[in-house]
């Protein structure tokens, strides 16, 4: 990304004058900054990492590699779309994608490939034919999905309303959307059938949300699913198109972005944002938006005071799973080795709820394995990397599992703890190799990165990456809205609707809807009528 786009945080800097600040890049917080600076407001993004763009961001190495932190694909993006025409107005429509095509996905379970195909009714006419004896159960799948996501939609667009309206309408979306956001997966789901193997299946996307069947929350497992049911799409020149194109837009309308930005505190005063401090340094401002989670922004920036105020507690709801990931680079291009546009689940049973409960350092990518391929997903990949090409392979991890090398230092933790990813890499590897043989004696780079990485990043100290658990729980916490009780101080990201960067970005147009109010739909006008 060009340097022109940010700056290194200084204190010396000018720092006067802004309306709005935010904390946080990622992509509730890039898009709550657009639209604002879009709106004519003075508008900085104060970002703790020395690249913007949260998960949106890609790393790359000195041989060349690039990989993706965050976005493997995304849904909902035909040229039609709202999620789309969103996207086409936060980089005035210079953010090109690139179809996944027919399959986007593919489960492998128990050595049985199942794919799932692009439209709703490839989509179910997949499924009947795994599965002619369970027709019923997959119609009722299918309008389960589309019934819970009308009702999920009106649950989130609830989130903009004012106390008042809230508590005398609000309460309607909120309980019409109970029955799917208050059940588990797996218990919305074994009322429909007994089938093991079927329930798999339907679940073997749950990485995209976090939660085994019997955790999640079905209408966020509904979303996730419903998100992708027209297929997946990448956008052209790899992830962090995203983060750029959107502040090349950001910039042009005055907005500023600061990174080795690490914001210590939110200033208050009886109940009232006044600004933001870094290392001992007031930087005033006329309201804050959070894009940093709600724990962070609540147990790590407010005082004890506005917390009570805000009437803030998570006790009942844990932080998501967090994950670890092998990067490979290799020395032939995607189309010599074969590789793939779509993703690959690995499940080494149906049983997934027993995987993620047993899950250990040790067997965790010999169960579970997400193999992604983002060099094969990219059309421009092998123009600007010709003869190479990229993979990503994640399982399931914990924090826990690395407590001994938490108060050691990014890239200096140690020879056992590379010993522990080293152990990673080959297990992993064990796996690619059964299902992509031919990539075996091409590899000339490898990486691994653990919940450790993700926190040293994002400052999630249990190195999740979805935020809080997309648990029937997080549903019920009615401070999870773009505007809190402290008057100036709002919340993006996908803490306050859900995971990925849809979910975040839906979070930061309603956080620029609370802010905006009437304004906003000037902005909403605009994009429908292009």
């Amino acid at each position: 990304m060009e340097n022109k786009l940010y700056q290194p945080y200084k204190p010396n800097l000018d720092f006067s004058g802004f309306d709005h600040i935010v904390i946080g890049s990622g992509m509730g917080g890039l898009t709550v900054a657009t639209w604002l600076a879009k709106a004519g407001k003075k508008v900085a993004i104060f970002e703790r990492h020395y690249v913007p763009g949260g998960f949106t961001h890609s790393f790359k190495r000195k041989d060349g590699f690039q990989w993706d932190v965050g976005v493997h694909y995304v849904g909902n993006m035909a040229e039609d779309s709202s999620l789309r025409d969103f996207f086409d107005f936060l980089t005035d429509g210079n953010l090109a994608w690139e179809s996944m095509g027919e399959i986007y996905d593919v489960a492998n379970i128990e050595g049985t490939e199942y794919k799932f195909k692009a439209g709703k009714e490839d989509f179910r006419k997949q499924l009947l034919n795994y599965f002619p004896e369970e027709e019923v159960a997959i119609n009722a799948y299918v309008k389960l999905i589309e019934t819970a996501n009308k009702r999920g939609s009106a649950f989130f667009f609830e989130k903009v309303f004012e106390p008042w309206f809230s508590k005398s309408v609000g309460w309607i979306f909120k309980n019409r959307y109970s029955k799917f956001s208050q059940r588990t997966t797996r218990e919305v789901l074994s009322e429909i059938t007994k089938n093991e193997r079927l329930l798999a299946v339907l679940c073997a996307q749950c990485g995209n949300y976090g939660l085994s069947p019997k955790n999640s929350s079905f209408g966020a497992h509904a979303m996730v699913i419903g998100h992708f049911l027209e297929g997946g799409y990448y956008p052209i020149g790899g992830a962090d198109q995203i983060c750029k194109k959107t502040l090349e837009v950001f910039t042009a309308h005055g907005g500023k972005v600061f990174i080795n930005a690490d914001v210590n505190k939110i200033i208050t005063q009886n109940k009232q944002v006044k600004g933001i401090e870094i290392d001992g340094k007031f930087i005033p401002c006329k309201s804050v938006i959070s894009n940093v989670g709600v724990n962070n922004t609540f147990n790590h920036l407010l005082s004890e005071a506005d917390r009570k105020t805000c009437n803030f507690n998570l006790k009942n709801v844990q932080p998501a799973s967090a994950h670890i990931c092998l990067y490979l680079g290799l020395n032939k291009s995607s189309e010599a080795l074969n590789l793939p546009k779509h993703n690959l689940w690995y499940y080494k049973h149906d049983g997934i709820d027993k995987i993620f409960d047993e899950a250990t350092l040790q067997n965790a990518p010999e169960n579970f394995a997400y193999i992604s391929f983002p060099s094969a997903k990219d059309p421009q990949w092998e123009k600007n990397n010709p003869n190479t090409s990229t993979i990503q392979a994640i399982s399931i991890a914990n924090m826990d599992w690395f407590e001994n090398y938490k108060d050691s230092d990014w890239m200096k933790r140690g020879e056992e703890y590379l010993k522990i990813k080293k152990n990673f890499e080959v297990e992993m590897l064990k796996v690619l190799y059964k299902f992509f043989p031919q990539i075996e004696g091409n590899i000339v780079a490898s990486e691994v990165s653990t919940p450790l990485s993700t926190e040293n990043f994002t400052n999630y100290k249990s190195g999740e990456i979805y935020g809080l658990a997309h648990s029937p729980e997080r549903f019920k916490l009615s401070f999870l809205r773009p505007k809190t009780k402290i008057k100036g101080l709002f919340i993006t990201g996908q803490d306050i609707t859900l995971v990925g960067v849809a979910g975040a970005m839906l979070s930061g147009i309603l956080c620029a809807t609370a802010i905006l109010k009437f304004g906003s739909w000037k902005i909403f006008k605009e994009i429908k009528s292009k």
